[in-house]
């Protein structure tokens, strides 16, 4: 199973910050060629600035963290609907299948909807997917944030984005999983005071989370642990982010990154 990076930023990135230094698309990940997490406005920059503009054609499945317009665009949904080779299927919670709808034009076709239930397991065509709590905020009514531990065949692999602390029922879940990859989400990188750590994750929150994670033995023996949706704001440089996040054994990732899991 392989994870691509098509984004790594948090909201504040925008095309405007290209050039210069690592620039972040909005955050979003594709699973082999099949699955994606997250249709944000920037996978079709990602597509067209990597020289990939195929990359879309095999997906079958759109799961959503959801639905914060950085990490949901009703248009790139319907385009990759359209564009596709197979029928794509949408899951995600009622509240954002009606943001799709608010965002069809007439004539528009929709993906296939299907309602997820946190905590309810799906089998998602080649995979296990479970929709975990997350800690984020400020949704549509009836609207929870979910994250994922998402499993082919006998590996699997947590991808946190946006949450502070991970839930208890989360990481009781994660325990049980055992992943082989641990994606947290790092907005607030290094910002002493801010008060998003209350719907989001800094450095110092992944390694106190780390240190249990690692005590209590919650993921395989050969889990990797890397770090997304990074705030333009509230991070220096890359290099400084990773030097800052080496000492917990966890690796900032940025867009066209690939990791085999």
């Amino acid at each position: 199973m392989e994870l691509l990076f098509l984004g790594t930023g948090a909201a504040d990135w925008s095309p405007k910050h290209k050039g210069g230094k690592l620039y972040r698309r909005l955050s979003s990940a594709l699973v082999n060629d099949d699955l994606l997490i997250d249709p944000g406005p920037c996978i079709y920059e990602y597509a067209e600035d990597f020289g990939t503009p195929d990359l879309f054609k095999n997906v079958k499945d759109v799961i959503l963290t959801h639905s914060h317009s950085d990490h949901f665009n009703a248009r790139s949904l319907i385009r990759m609907t359209k564009e596709s080779n197979f029928e794509v299927h949408f899951w995600a919670q009622p509240a954002a299948y009606e943001k799709l709808r608010a965002g069809a034009a007439e004539g528009d076709t929709l993906p296939v909807f299907h309602p997820l239930t946190p905590m309810a397991a799906e089998v998602i065509g080649d995979y296990d997917i479970l929709p975990c709590y997350a800690n984020h905020g400020d949704l549509p009514e009836g609207e929870i944030p979910l994250n994922y531990i998402i499993k082919q065949g006998k590996r699997s692999f947590f991808y946190g984005s946006d949450s502070g602390w991970l839930m208890y029922e989360t990481y009781k879940k994660i325990k049980k999983a055992k992943p082989n990859a641990m994606i947290f989400e790092c907005t607030t990188g290094y910002a002493p005071g801010d008060e998003r750590i209350f719907g989001h994750t800094n450095i110092a929150m992944i390694g106190i989370m780390m240190e249990s994670i690692i005590a209590q033995k919650a993921t395989a023996d050969d889990c990797k642990y890397y770090a997304t949706h990074m705030a333009r704001t509230l991070h220096t440089t890359h290099e400084d982010t990773a030097a800052r996040l080496a000492p917990f054994g966890v690796s900032p990732a940025y867009d066209g990154l690939k990791i085999s899991i």
